[in-house]
C-alpha cells in the first residue's frame, strides 16, 4: 500500500527588495526566524534565471517533505509562492494543523526582513 502524499500552496506578493529576499530564504539557518516548523533547512538553488526557485528537503522517520520558494517579478511586485508536499501515515493526522500552522508563512517572512 502507497503512503499518503498531502500538499499546498500558499502566494503571497510584496514590495520587499528582492535582494534581501533572496538572501533570506538562501540563509537555511535563519528559517527559525520565520518558518513555523523548521529552524534550520538546507536550500538548495534550482533555478535563478527568470525567476528564483529554491528546494528543501528533510526526510523523517514517519514523513518526508519537500519544500519550494519561488520569487519572481510581477511588474513593481514580487510574487511569492511557497509550495509543499508531505509523504508518510502520520500525514492523514497532521495535514490540518501544518496548514494551519503555514498560512500566515509569508507573513511572517516579511515582517522577519524589516
Amino acid at each position: 500500500m502507497k503512503r499518503p502524499v498531502w500538499q499546498f500552496e500558499i502566494i503571497r506578493d510584496t514590495n520587499a527588495p528582492l535582494k534581501i529576499i533572496r538572501e533570506s530564504l538562501l540563509n537555511g539557518r535563519g528559517y527559525g526566524l520565520w518558518h513555523p516548523r523548521h529552524k534550520s533547512v538546507e536550500p538548495e538553488i534550482i533555478s535563478d534565471g527568470e525567476y528564483l526557485e529554491i528546494k528543501y528537503n528533510i526526510l523523517g522517520c514517519c514523513v518526508s517533505e519537500e519544500a519550494w520558494y519561488r520569487v519572481e517579478l510581477m511588474g513593481e511586485r514580487i510574487l511569492l509562492t511557497y509550495r509543499n508536499k508531505f509523504k508518510g501515515w502520520p500525514v492523514l493526522f497532521l495535514m490540518g494543523w501544518w496548514r494551519i500552522r503555514s498560512e500566515n508563512i509569508w507573513d511572517r517572512f516579511i515582517a522577519s526582513l524589516e
